[in-house]
């Protein structure tokens, strides 16, 4: 393994070497600051910089590796050393270097060599690195670690057989309407059969939460999370006028899609467990089987796409960077993650041989690209922007893939696929200021009781997620907050992939009309990476702010002609 940032490191990580190696950064603090000129500040931010790619290094690698085995007890202890015992450590330390550097008269010549937004980005992470809450974010952690451990070992009954969620899960799409309702049943059975444990967990983790907030002078955690999500150019007050936009344009045509998909099933009205399955837009079960095959039809797609993503792709998978298929013990979800002082990138996923893996290794994928284009950026916390504009590569590369996906699917599934794309995304949408809003309702008021927090999910399902009947049952539409691991793991993350959709759909359009300028666009917005804030972002690739009063008007208009309603 080549090491391009700090190669002279230990053969093993510690607290002591840690504690030596910020100690000395730290102790070169008022030497820099008394110096004439900026040249020891510099020098300063460089070798900081070098420990950071480390460190973060180094916590990616601990974190890709248990999640691979939820059971691999030596993977846990890993993780759990370097979360309660070495992340500390860089935190406290990176907090004092930030307050020194931001504060610093020499500041100027910082950002004129890594650019403004590195201070910027510094100055909004002050607070989430705060070590008067320290130990509260090593508890915080441990409890969301528990959430990962418990759903990872989480197995159900379908017809008779074990599954884990995410095979359950993917039931859910099939075209069997029995088994489907069986799976649907199932999977969100076991987050009731657990929903005390899991409110419990949550419970926990709002109340830590809240306490962080109050701890640095905020009336509750809101201010807080909007930092640690390192919004620079927005905030809640924005973040509800969007909201509101998708309550305008996206929820009707949603109703109308939920009224399509219920003639399509000849019912009066859609139920739950029909959501996964559109017998006009939705592919047979196993259609992306084998798994084995996924990558090599994946390389083609992105040869044909763009050669220099394709390369790096062929090197993802000749160093082992893409772990692909679910099985029992790994983690759920799918991620990204950047070793940054090797320089590479790998993915996560959990195929099981439906649609959605098609869709997800795409997403993932495009996440990737941004990585490993934006190598050139010498300040590690600038290669990845914040969540709401990483997540613009992700899904932009679903639409710019989707014309060469008939590697996977022929002509008319591949028809199918793209219409339900632009289904899902109307949903994602709506879904995700569902989940926004959720959020905001529940640390604003975070003595909250688990029943009442049930009761506020379900208003706001009712009101983003209209024309679903539930039959009463509730405690079924309930559950599925809690399978929503972004609401335990990263709070105030999940408006970020509907600001980000707005980007995605601008690149549709524009490869409708002109795939060269997509492209040429998705790839400087790779090169961009997080030198920018994400509405910075926006404007540096020529596209519309996802603000944009008339924006979600006009996309919701391009969605529907997609869909033919």
């Amino acid at each position: 393994m080549q090491f391009l940032h700090f190669p002279d490191r230990p053969a093993e990580l510690d607290s002591g070497f840690l504690e030596t190696a910020f100690g000395r950064l730290c102790s070169r603090i008022d030497e820099a600051e008394a110096a004439d000129g900026p040249q020891p500040w510099l020098a300063l931010y460089h070798d900081w910089n070098e420990l950071r790619a480390y460190v973060s290094g180094e916590r990616a690698r601990r974190y890709y590796r248990l999640t691979k085995d939820m059971n691999d007890g030596a993977a846990e202890a890993s993780e759990k050393q370097f979360r309660e015992e070495f992340l500390p450590i860089a935190e406290n330390a990176g907090s004092r270097l930030i307050e020194a550097l931001v504060a610093s008269r020499h500041r100027g010549a910082v950002a004129e060599k890594y650019g403004e937004h590195l201070i910027d980005v510094l100055e909004v992470s002050r607070q989430p690195l705060d070590p008067v809450n320290s130990e509260l974010r090593v508890k915080a952690g441990a409890l969301v670690k528990e959430y990962d451990k418990l759903g990872a070992g989480g197995e159900v009954v379908v017809r008779g057989e074990t599954k884990t969620l995410a095979q359950a899960g993917a039931m859910t799409t099939s075209e069997d309407a029995a088994l489907r309702k069986e799976a649907f049943l199932a999977h969100r059975g076991w987050f009731l059969a657990n929903r005390d444990e899991l409110a419990r967990i949550f419970d926990e983790l709002v109340r830590l939460r809240d306490e962080m907030g109050r701890n640095l002078g905020h009336d509750d955690y809101v201010p807080l999370g909007y930092a640690s999500m390192e919004r620079t150019d927005y905030g809640p007050e924005e973040a509800a006028r969007f909201r509101g936009g998708v309550r305008e344009h996206a929820v009707p045509l949603l109703a109308e899609i939920h009224a399509w998909h219920a003639r399509a099933l000849g019912k009066p009205a859609l139920e739950p467990w029909d959501m996964g399955y559109h017998p006009e837009l939705t592919l047979p079960s196993g259609v992306a089987e084998p798994i084995g095959e996924q990558l090599d039809k994946a390389q083609a797609v992105f040869s044909r796409l763009s050669p220099r993503l394709a390369a790096h792709f062929t090197r993802m998978r000749q160093e082992d960077l893409i772990d692909l298929p679910n099985r029992k013990g790994k983690a759920a979800g799918a991620y990204c993650t950047m070793m940054e002082d090797e320089g590479r990138v790998a993915i996560f996923c959990n195929s099981v041989g439906d649609q959605s893996d098609v869709s997800t290794l795409m997403h993932e994928m495009g996440h990737a690209f941004q990585g490993w284009e934006s190598q050139w950026i010498e300040a590690t916390p600038l290669r990845c922007p914040t969540a709401d504009a990483c997540e613009i590569h992700s899904m932009g590369m679903e639409y710019l893939s989707m014309p060469y996906l008939g590697e996977y699917f022929g002509a008319a599934d591949l028809e199918k696929f793209s219409r339900n794309r632009y289904r899902q995304s109307v949903t994602l949408l709506c879904y995700c200021c569902l989940v926004d809003e959720f959020q905001h309702r529940v640390y604003a008021e975070p003595g909250m009781s688990p029943d009442r927090r049930d009761e506020v999910w379900n208003e706001l399902s009712d009101a983003y997620l209209p024309g679903i009947d539930w039959g009463g049952r509730g405690d079924l539409e309930a559950a599925r907050w809690y399978v929503q691991l972004h609401i335990f793991r990263y709070p105030f993350y999940y408006i970020d992939y509907a600001i980000a959709e707005t980007g995605a759909l601008q690149l549709a359009l524009m490869d409708a009309d002109d795939h060269e300028r997509a492209m040429e666009t998705y790839l400087e917005l790779c090169h961009i990476g997080g030198t920018r804030s994400v509405l910075g972002i926006f404007e540096g690739a020529g596209m519309r702010s996802p603000f944009d009063p008339d924006l979600m008007r006009d996309l919701m208009g391009h969605a529907r002609r997609q869909l033919g309603l």
